[in-house]
């Protein structure tokens, strides 16, 4: 349901979706312009313990309020950890919503307010607000990697959002890098995220530190791993070094699968640290066929902490 564009005061009136962006801690809502301007914002806890309906009424709650600002609001998009089943509405069985595996969400939210609704993995909310907002003039393929806790990512090709059959593309944080790598959260072992995330790199600094008989403070972050690894500290250097390569070596397979124009990094660590990134990017065509190097482009991701409903709202804008 797309409204006719109207002249108001010498400008074009602008389309308005409602885009929410569900944490395992917290849920974030945003009113935001087919332009990317966020009109109105809203945050408040998830409650995980509460289960799905308390947070259900909230989010009906502030809905509501958004209508008030902009009453034409053409639909409603969600993002969601997954796994999800994105066509039938259902949030399946996200590990950090455990209370709300196979919760109807669509349905109820439609039921509020019978408007067009849509469902997304959060990262390909992260991976559409990118898209949409920053590069869609430029770009029509686009891999975009999200660094932080975990990695996860989102593809873009021929100017679309890729889901996959399941709703499970672009996990490029799980791809296998080595057989006797470490072992991942996800239960796996190998997979680039127990080399590369920010969870990755600390416990293999851990180990490491360890074997050398040296020690470890349990208070240390991700922070001091890449200071003291700027600062000469042998072993962090190593880490972090080793950390970039690996991620380096996993975008090359994706590029080399997808020819994507634009790699876009983003998450935690990318933005926090630099240097990591262009650690990052320097790798990624030792790994390439030079026919892959021509064309592509990387960039850091623009949106900030507030891609995950923007994202979702841009899903439902671009219908």
């Amino acid at each position: 349901m797309v409204r006719k564009k109207e002249l108001r005061k010498g400008t074009m009136t602008m389309k308005v979706a409602v885009g929410i962006d569900i944490g395992g801690t917290k849920i974030a809502i945003g009113l935001v312009r087919e332009d990317g301007k966020v009109l109105k914002e809203i945050e408040f806890p998830t409650n995980v313990d509460g289960g799905p309906d308390q947070a259900l009424e909230k989010m009906i709650q502030y809905i509501k309020s958004l209508y008030t600002v902009e009453p034409n609001i053409i639909g409603i998009g969600i993002g969601s950890p997954g796994p999800l089943d994105t066509k039938a509405g259902i949030v399946l069985e996200p590990p950090n919503l455990q209370s709300w595996h196979g919760y109807p969400l669509v349905q109820k939210i439609d039921s509020a307010f019978r408007t067009k609704v849509k469902l997304i993995n959060d990262a390909d909310a992260a991976a559409f607000a990118e898209y949409y907002y920053s590069h869609r003039s430029v770009y029509s393929h686009m891999i975009y990697v999200t660094v932080s806790t975990g990695i996860g990512g989102g593809l873009i090709l021929n100017g679309e959002l890729y889901e996959g059959v399941l709703s499970g593309a672009g996990e490029i944080g799980h791809m296998s890098m080595a057989s006797n790598g470490p072992l991942c959260g996800c239960g796996k072992i190998g997979c680039l995220e127990a080399f590369s995330s920010g969870t990755g790199m600390m416990n293999t600094w851990k180990k490491k530190l360890e074997s050398l008989q040296q020690p470890f403070d349990p208070d240390w972050t991700g922070k001091d791993l890449f200071e003291q690894g700027a600062s000469g500290e042998t072993t962090a250097a190593e880490v972090v070094k080793s950390g970039a390569d690996y991620l380096a070596r996993g975008i090359s397979q994706a590029v080399q699968l997808l020819n994507p124009e634009l790699v876009v990094l983003g998450g935690g660590i990318v933005l926090a640290q630099p240097t990591f990134y262009q650690q990052v990017v320097q790798a990624v065509p030792n790994y390439l066929l030079d026919h892959h190097k021509r064309n592509i482009v990387f960039a850091i991701a623009e949106q900030g902490r507030t891609a995950g409903f923007k994202g979702a709202a841009a899903a439902v804008l671009a219908e």
